[in-house]
């Protein structure tokens, strides 16, 4: 017991340190790209948005990846653990592509005179893996059975981590006609205070993705165990 005791005291411990970072790592981020770098003309202060919209973009992307590599794990072994880490991986996934959808038309509208480009790759492709995320939960929360739930999950999340992959490719295998600008990776174009700014907002948006992952996997195992024991009382 105490050495269980002396695990949460440790777990929690981290928690709180990486919170801490967080909130300073993110203040400092919010202040630096709204006061410092210059603005594109033609977008004026909505070009802004671009050092959050880009980063959560990011990690909207990588969230599935992450998600698939704990269903082939689960796929292997059965654990569910790999099954909490995967369901808790497209909780966050979800929530940060939403960002995305929301931020986007934001940034369009002041850039190119619409919220939404129905010829763009990228858009539509972004748009199909929302979908395909919140097809995973609408699945899963039909079957009552615990072990095809979380055997359906995993065969959902490959389809997800392929749409991820699909839509990171869309700006760089298809001819796109549609506004959206090429990938911002290996390009000089960006003054050194952009640049700072746009890689540090990455740094501050993988910390938080980090951070509400572990409180969702806190989440989701007391939700499990809270249904286990309604089960076994039944």
């Amino acid at each position: 017991m105490d050495k269980i005791k002396q695990n949460q005291f440790n777990s929690w411990f981290w928690d709180i340190c990486l919170f801490i970072i967080l909130f300073f790592v993110m203040m400092y981020s919010l202040y630096y790209v709204q006061n410092i770098p210059n603005v594109i003309l033609e977008q004026g202060l909505a070009h802004r948005i671009f050092y959050f919209h880009v980063p959560v973009a990011w990690v909207a992307l990588y969230g599935p990846l992450f998600a698939c590599i704990t269903s082939i794990a689960y796929l292997i072994s059965r654990k569910n653990i790999f099954d909490l880490y995967s369901y808790s991986l497209n909780i966050i996934s979800l929530v940060f592509s939403f960002g995305v959808l929301f931020s986007g038309p934001i940034w369009a509208l002041s850039a190119w005179g619409v919220p939404w480009d129905w010829t763009d790759a990228r858009l539509q492709s972004f748009f199909i893996l929302f979908l395909s995320l919140i097809g995973y939960f609408i699945f899963r929360s039909l079957v009552t059975s615990f072990q095809k739930k979380m055997l359906l999950s995993a065969y959902l999340t490959l389809l997800c981590g392929i749409n991820s992959v699909l839509t990171w490719g869309a700006i760089r295998w298809v001819d796109n006609p549609g506004n959206h600008p090429s990938s911002v990776l290996g390009k000089g174009g960006m003054d050194a205070d952009m640049k700072f700014g746009f890689y540090f907002s990455v740094f501050a948006f993988h910390l938080l993705f980090l951070a509400l992952l572990r409180l969702t996997i806190r989440y989701v195992s007391l939700i499990n165990e809270m249904n286990r024991l309604k089960q076994n009382l039944e």
